[in-house]
């Protein structure tokens, strides 16, 4: 399962991205969940795995990880000790712990923010935020779920890193998809990709949604 999920902000991505770790796990699919996320993002996405999937996640951060190691047995990794792991970002994206994480990684993956890591970043940081994640793509095997509501920055460069990562025929469309004779890429790209926002679920099931109405004006004042 290869996927991203782009929706709107609150529209429920970690609810879908969940639904389908849950499924996987239940069928046998996958044993083992790593959910990688900023740090700020890990205390919400363990409560939501435990009181929504009955997931019951560790959490791995860099005030954590110490903790967790020491009842390990000798090159034993965490991530074969713990089946369920939420992940800081920030810290395994680092040379050390990502060549650790790479070795054991679960065989379902689940990135939040996930734009972060795509190609084109300067920094020293985005760069290891993308090749950790192109590292985790390059097993065929792997379950891997993409979940950001920013999935264009308007670099096209940095939207076609991501795409890369769920399919390599992804890599082949051209860089212009409109128009009749494109219609074939867009068919292929829409298996992978799954992007609402807040005007197209206003009314779902026959009833209104909580999203608040949006209205603009304009006001005059004295300076």
């Amino acid at each position: 399962v290869r996927l991203l999920i782009a929706d709107d902000v609150g529209i429920g991505k970690t609810i879908e991205a969940g639904l389908i770790a849950r499924e996987l796990l239940d069928q046998g699919e996958a044993v083992r969940l790593a959910v990688i996320c900023p740090p700020h993002l890990a205390e919400q996405w363990k409560r939501e795995l435990a009181e929504k999937f009955h997931i019951d996640a560790e959490l791995v951060l860099a005030s954590t990880a110490r903790r967790l190691e020491r009842g390990l047995e000798t090159g034993q990794s965490l991530f074969e000790q713990y089946p369920f792991t939420i992940v800081s970002l920030d810290f395994i994206k680092t040379d050390q712990h990502r060549a650790t994480f790479l070795r054991s990684a679960p065989e379902l993956v689940i990135v939040d923010e996930a734009h972060t890591c795509a190609f084109g970043a300067q920094e020293r940081g985005g760069m290891q935020r993308y090749e950790l994640l192109k590292a985790l793509a390059e097993d065929p095997k792997r379950h891997l779920l993409l979940v950001t509501a920013t999935p264009h920055s308007g670099k096209h460069d940095a939207f076609r890193s991501l795409l890369e990562m769920l399919a390599p025929s992804l890599a082949d469309m051209p860089a212009e998809l409109t128009g009749a004779e494109n219609a074939p890429f867009r068919r292929e790209l829409a298996k992978y990709l799954v992007q609402r926002r807040r005007p197209d679920i206003q009314h779902y099931l026959d009833t209104d949604t909580a999203f608040p109405k949006r209205n603009d004006a304009e006001v005059t004042y004295a300076l």
